[in-house]
């Protein structure tokens, strides 16, 4: 039996709101339209391959963080020789700058290669391991000594091997992000399949690690073969309390219905997806409440007029709660393919984590002109390029020229303020009424009381009456009904903050 009873009310306090996932914050709207908004992709690489390590180009996983005074760290991988896996053929390199797009490539003296250790190498110590690029992470909560984390697809030399070493998914640490030492008992989880950039994050939100990878169900021919398909990639979640003790991979990205029956140029194997997920790119988006994104690279099957892939784009997809996913922009790329003739032709990679820079997040990925079969590009090219967008920029709830509104579920805050992202360019213009938590109007915080907001902002207060006063009179659930007119809202945020 329904009940007449709102639902419990979405408690926000003063953390900024996204419209990620599956559209928790919604009750209704009339004349809205959810728009994934592209980034602006700069086409100048920011960071080149040249030296000997770094023969055959950039390999696909890298990463870029900016250090709490400002300086742009990179690690990324150099590949060094073809046959994967193969033994020397990947290390991990280290460079940075102050500005994110000059950098500087050290000469660290910590790793041999051909018989100097004047490099830039940081890992793996021995130089015929080979570890393929690798997820660093900082993680502020650990002890100093372990305040770099990085997680990486690890082979030891063919000597380590015979003796019982085995390849797999490592976790290593570092006080300085340069001098990294592997964590005992590896590889963890011993099974794992991890031929991906392997992400993970600390999440507040469960008080866990957690972890995105490959899964044995679908990366296995044999295993896959039981859901009726050939050997497919998707995109697994597994959780730990401390980085050591994992819990089950659980998939929670694979190609769908829609993919299967997506229409192709050529045919192909029945059941078997035109693309796959061959990287997850996913992270908690660390400025807002229960948001998620990823950006994988999307791997398409078509090309070449057979079954094996070829080229890789990336698309986004965000969450509420990091398992369950909302692939946007009706699928469209979120990163697209280079102007033929350039470097970036082949394959995409988003490399972690967003960089925050003034008001934008500046998000790098590696490009080449290979394709995964190397087939017909002639010299392999390699760069590490820089896409940039609005921050809380994502995701929109539009109003057209009509005009739209939506209204939100109830929800509980704190601060005195609301405030909002939005763009409403010339034409635009957005006011809020504030309801009870039944939907009826708060006097003095109606529709007809309240102000007036347009412009482009990231962070713009709502007023009524002129602005007089604050919302601090205002006990219990509310609900925010936004009426606009050409209008992008972003995000809003109650906050006590001036």
């Amino acid at each position: 039996m329904a009940s007449n009873l709102p639902a419990e009310p979405i408690s926000v306090g003063t953390q900024k709101q996204l419209f990620t996932g599956a559209d928790r914050l919604i009750e209704s709207s009339i004349g809205i339209e959810r728009r994934m908004n592209l980034p602006i992709q700069h086409p100048d690489p920011v960071f080149l391959p040249a030296r000997p390590w770094e023969r055959l180009g950039l390999g696909g996983y890298n990463t870029v963080i900016r250090e709490p005074n400002g300086t742009f760290r990179l690690w990324y991988g150099a590949l060094f020789k073809t046959g994967l896996p193969s033994e020397g053929a990947f290390r991990l390199c280290y460079a940075e700058s102050e500005d994110g797009l000059h950098w500087t490539v050290p000469s660290l003296g910590l790793v041999p290669f051909e018989g100097s250790t004047a490099n830039n190498i940081v890992a793996p110590l021995l130089e015929r391991q080979s570890q393929q690029g690798a997820t660093v992470y900082r993680d502020d909560r650990a002890p100093a000594a372990e305040r770099y984390k990085l997680w990486t697809k690890f082979r030891p030399t063919d000597d380590e091997m015979a003796q019982g070493v085995r390849a797999g998914l490592y976790a290593m640490y570092s006080d300085d992000g340069l001098r990294w030492h592997i964590y005992p008992g590896q590889p963890n989880p011993p099974q794992q399949q991890c031929d991906t950039q392997n992400m993970f994050f600390w999440d507040d939100s469960i008080e866990q690690y957690v972890g995105y990878t490959r899964t044995r169900e679908t990366q296995q021919r044999e295993e896959a073969a039981t859901a009726g398909r050939g050997r497919y990639r998707a995109v697994g979640r597994l959780t730990s309390p401390d980085f050591h003790t994992w819990s089950a991979t659980q998939i929670v990205l694979q190609a769908d219905e829609l993919d299967l029956n997506s229409p192709g140029p050529v045919a192909r194997l029945p059941g078997e997806p035109v693309l796959d997920f061959y990287t997850s790119g996913a992270m908690k988006y660390p400025w807002a409440q229960h948001a998620y994104l990823m950006f994988p690279s999307v791997f398409y099957h078509w090309q070449g007029g057979n079954s094996q892939p070829a080229l890789m784009d990336i698309q986004i997809m965000t969450s509420h709660d990091g398992i369950v996913w909302r692939r946007e922009g009706n699928r469209q790329p979120f990163i697209r393919l280079g102007a033929d003739g350039s470097i970036a032709t082949g394959m995409l990679f988003a490399n972690p984590w967003l960089i925050p820079v003034g008001d934008e997040l500046w998000l790098y990925y590696m490009g080449t002109n290979r394709n995964h079969t190397d087939e017909g590009v002639g010299p392999i090219r390699s760069a590490l390029f820089r896409a940039t967008i609005r921050r809380d920029g994502f995701i929109s709830m539009d109003a057209g020229y009509q005009g739209g509104e939506l209204t939100t579920r109830a929800i509980t805050f704190q601060g005195n303020r609301l405030e909002v992202n939005l763009d409403g360019s010339a034409g635009g213009w957005l006011r809020a009424e504030l309801q009870d938590g039944m939907g009826h109007p708060l006097p003095g915080y109606t529709l007809a009381d309240a102000d007036v907001t347009s412009g482009n902002a990231i962070r713009k207060p709502l007023t009524w009456h002129g602005g007089q006063g604050g919302l601090a009179d205002i006990v219990g659930p509310v609900k925010i009904r936004f009426v606009m007119r050409d209008m992008k809202l972003y995000a809003f945020q109650f906050t006590d903050k001036e």
